[in-house]
This record gives structure tokens, C-alpha cells and sequence, in this order.
């Protein structure tokens, strides 16, 4: 997530932290998970994604044989799956009640609830507001195609900056609301002067406060809001997230886009050395990175094969309304290739992350070597001629 200065006849030095994901790596197919109590919500809880009313009945019943109590079901008809969350008995780690309860139902994904946490970075200073000519948008903006989906913090739906977007949000956690800093910025980049008119907005709010970790998102929150998003035929989402791999995650995605769903999303803020972190790791996902106003990397930014194309991302200058503010990071830089796709009247019918990527891959401008490489992707994002107002 990025980095934020508040201007307001000075500017004065803040931080908007980055939600980073923590957990395991993909190992062999994908199947297995490597945690630990800091990094899960809760060390004595596994959650099962399963397809069907039998496959529900055999993990209640296998869970049942083993000793552990299932304390919640969630139905994701959006996304054509159940979710259950399962507690083990004491002294069962994660890793052996998911190799018990995968052995005993193959047709289930059973996963711990891996935490999303906020990554605080120090800011920077440069030109200002570039991103609109640098990236060629219609000085008047475009009218959305569709709606937009963001799942991040809460959105400031009072928030001048959005003028006459529509908003829809809802909660993914309990407790008390936390800031809503970083969801208004990707908002404002979306829905703000110069960028989508006419735009529905759905927020799904997936951060809360934990006890012993702060600031935090589980991965079922993230499935419970593509499934919302999912039912309510939103096709392009904003993901400003980013972390390591997630099985439950990986499935919950892949039946995203395989509804027609586009999901957007950070590469991250670990660093050039570091892995893919996802969810713009995943095949179905266009992976977004970071430039500044010359074209060149920001420094902080994953690199990979994985990614897809870079978008304006360091000094960027938002209005929210209340002050102006500086901010930094892969993941600003995601919702201004959003913006770009639901603005373009000619993917108002493409439902397929394939056909979206190959338009990319045509329209966007070099930034490194010929073709795909691994710090630009496709290169930069251009927004010229896009419009279907």
C-alpha cells in the first residue's frame, strides 16, 4: 500500500501503510501450507472450501471422526462454493488437520486463515501531478463501462473527491470500523477529476483490528467479498494487496475469473529480491507495478515474469477533498490500469483475463526491453482513445 504525505498549506510528513500477505509459499501443486501462529488469525482454526452438499456432508463428517467442531458455514453462491471454519482439537497443528481432512474429502480445499497485514514505508518527494499526461488520459475522463469493485479498507463515502460516484460498501470483519485512509486514495484514483464518470463503486471493506496484530484481514474475508462481488456481476476489481501464496485464495480466484471477473492487483512493495507475492501471482490476475514520471521502476517494486504492466505510481498527487496528499507504491499505481479497463468501451463485453491481457499487451507502451520482461511487464499503461462517452 502506499506511501502518504498530507498536504494542507504545508505538507506534513504521515505514513499509509501497504497490506502485505504472510504465510507460505506454493509448494508442489499448490497443496500444502507452512504456517505459524504469527501469521494466521487463528493457530487453532483451518476453513475448507468445498464444491457441493456431498462434499459439505463428508467434511463435517471427517471432521466429526477426528474430534474437531465445525463453528461456521458461509455460502459463496457467487463463487459456486461452501466455506466452513473448522476447530481442531488441542495439540493438532494446521499443516496435520489439513492432510487429515484433504485425505479423508478430495474434492475439498482446507487451508489456515492467513493474516493481511499493514507494512509501513517512508515516503518521498518529486514531481507531483504527472500521472494523468503521462499516461495519456482524456483530460475530461471516461464514462465507466461498468462497475468497479475495490477491496481494501472502508471508503470514505462522504469524501468530496468522489463526487457523484455511487458507492455501495459493505463489511467483511467484525468490530469497529478502522481508518479509511488507503480505500478512499484507490477510490479517488478511480473516481476522481480526469479519471471514471458515471461509476458504481462496490467496497468491500475487509480490514479490522485484531487483538496482539493490529491492523489485519484474514483470507476469508477476501473470498467473502469476490463472492459478493461475484453475485453482484461486478467484473472488475481492485485488489491493492499484496502477499505470499494462498490455496484457499488461489481456488476462491480462480472460480472468480472463470465467472468473467478481472481482478487487478499490486505485485507488491517487498523489493526486487523478493518472490511473486499474490494475488497478482496467480495466471488469472493482471499484475501491476510501479513508475515514477521518467519511466523508471520504483524501487521497491516485486519483479517477475509475472508481471503484466506498470502505471504511474510514485509522488502521485491525490485530492481527497479534505487535503491533498503524496503517495507512493505498487499499490496506487493498480487502480489507474482499473480506471484504464473500465473506461474502454472496447472490453465492455470481454470477460476473460486472456483477452484483457492480450489488449494490454498491444496498447501499452515500451518501457524496457522488447516485449514482456520482468520489471515493466508490457510496459506503460495508455489511456488515449479509450473512451466510449
Amino acid at each position: 500500500m502506499p506511501i502518504i504525505r498530507v498536504i494542507a498549506r504545508a505538507i506534513v510528513a504521515t505514513s499509509l501503510c501497504s497490506a502485505l500477505l504472510f504465510g507460505c509459499a506454493p509448494s508442489g501443486g499448490g497443496t500444502g501450507a507452512v504456517s505459524t501462529p504469527s501469521n494466521v488469525l487463528d493457530p487453532r482454526q483451518v476453513f475448507a472450501l468445498v464444491p457441493d452438499k456431498k462434499s459439505e456432508r463428508d467434511i463435517r463428517s471427517a471432521a466429526a471422526s477426528e474430534g474437531y467442531r465445525v463453528l461456521d458455514k458461509t455460502n459463496l453462491a457467487g463463487l459456486g462454493l461452501t466455506m466452513l471454519s473448522i476447530e481442531m482439537t488441542p495439540g493438532v497443528s494446521g499443516k496435520e488437520a489439513i492432510n487429515r481432512l484433504e485425505s479423508a474429502v478430495p474434492a475439498s480445499v482446507v487451508g489456515v486463515n492467513h493474516i493481511y497485514r499493514p507494512q509501513q514505508q517512508s515516503g518521498t518527494t518529486g514531481t507531483l501531478d504527472y500521472a494523468g499526461e503521462m499516461m495519456k488520459w482524456p483530460q475530461n475522463g471516461c464514462r465507466a463501462q461498468t462497475p468497479v469493485g475495490i477491496i481494501d479498507t472502508r471508503i470514505d463515502t462522504q469524501a468530496s473527491a468522489l463526487g457523484s460516484a455511487q458507492i455501495v460498501t459493505r463489511q467483511f470483519f467484525e468490530g469497529p470500523a478502522t481508518a479509511a485512509d488507503h480505500g478512499t486514495n484507490v477510490a479517488t484514483v478511480l473516481a476522481g477529476t480526469g479519471r471514471l464518470t458515471d461509476v458504481t463503486l462496490y467496497g468491500a471493506d475487509v480490514f479490522g483490528r485484531e487483538e496482539g496484530v493490529g491492523l489485519a484481514a484474514g483470507a476469508d474475508a477476501l473470498i467473502k467479498a469476490l463472492d459478493w462481488m461475484a453475485g453482484e456481476n461486478v467484473r472488475f476489481v481492485n485488489l491493492a494487496l499484496a502477499g505470499p501464496y494462498n490455496k484457499l485464495l488461489d481456488l476462491a480466484v480462480d472460480r472468480a475469473a472463470k465467472r468473467g471477473m478481472i481482478l487487478v492487483a499490486a505485485v507488491g512493495n517487498d523489493g526486487p529480491r523478493a518472490d511473486p507475492l499474490y494475488p497478482a501471482g496467480f495466471e488469472s490476475v493482471i499484475a501491476v507495478t510501479a513508475v515514477d514520471v521518467n519511466g523508471g521502476i520504483y524501487r521497491k517494486a516485486v519483479r517477475g515474469p509475472h508481471v503484466d504492466v506498470a502505471a504511474p505510481g510514485v509522488d502521485i498527487l491525490l485530492d481527497t477533498g479534505s487535503a491533498m496528499r503524496l503517495v507512493s507504491g505498487t499499490s496506487i499505481a493498480t487502480p489507474f490500469v482499473t480506471a484504464r479497463l473500465v473506461g474502454d468501451q472496447s472490453l465492455k463485453n470481454v470477460r476473460s483475463v486472456d483477452g484483457v491481457r492480450e489488449h494490454l499487451a498491444a496498447t501499452s507502451t515500451e518501457l524496457g526491453a522488447p516485449g514482456r520482461d520482468s520489471l515493466f511487464g508490457y510496459g506503460l499503461v495508455i489511456a488515449e482513445g479509450i473512451c466510449g462517452n
